[in-house]
């Protein structure tokens, strides 16, 4: 039975392949990096995490973190960078796209962000999670003063499983209500999907 398994893997013929010692290895070393992080080790996550891509391979998983090290230590410059090499390495890397339309919106990068929350939105569909894209993208409606485009992606985000529970106390959505060109989209929206209290916070 061995010596027929060992056959089939030869020949490729219905054998699963097996992981790659690299893919394993990032895998290893992503675990690390992502642990330095939380402890609020930014050079030393960024470091490692250097050190591994020019030692052994470069990895999307790697530079997303390596982006996110330098987005914690205020260096947004070399964030974006990172977060961009990262789907370029891999375009399917939906926390790379969704952190870089963050820092694209803070910088008032609207059509960047767009389409970095749009990646977020096909990439994430389904799940507990799929709001987000359609959230995002709200926002940037909202921050170009499109009512209509703002509506349209927050009934996407509310058919995902969107509450309006996460918005309550939000600087940005409190501008956003204050803005007389959003407020009514804002008090119509929050009143038929969620709660009018979620109001008295903004």
């Amino acid at each position: 039975m061995g010596w027929v398994l060992l056959v089939l893997v030869s020949a490729g013929l219905g054998a699963v392949p097996l992981p790659s010692y690299r893919h394993q290895l990032a895998t290893e070393e992503w675990y690390r990096v992502s642990d330095l992080i939380d402890q609020g080790l930014a050079d030393d996550a960024i470091d490692r995490a250097t050190r591994f891509q020019r030692q052994v391979s470069p990895d999307a998983r790697l530079e997303y973190l390596t982006g996110l090290a330098w987005r914690r230590a205020g260096n947004d410059r070399r964030a974006e960078r990172h977060y961009r090499r990262a789907v370029e390495m891999d375009p399917e890397r939906e926390d790379a796209w969704y952190d870089l339309g963050e820092l694209l919106v803070a910088q008032n990068r609207l059509d960047e962000a767009e389409h970095a929350f749009s990646q977020v939105a096909r990439l994430v569909p389904y799940g507990t999670n799929s709001w987000l894209g359609p959230w995002r993208l709200a926002e940037v409606a909202a921050h170009r003063q499109d009512p209509e485009r703002f509506e349209e992606h927050m009934r996407e985000a509310l058919r995902r499983g969107f509450s309006f529970r996460q918005i309550e106390g939000l600087p940005n959505w409190k501008a956003f209500y204050a803005d007389p060109v959003m407020r009514d989209s804002v008090e119509k929206l929050v009143t038929v999907y969620g709660d009018r209290r979620t109001l008295d916070t903004l």
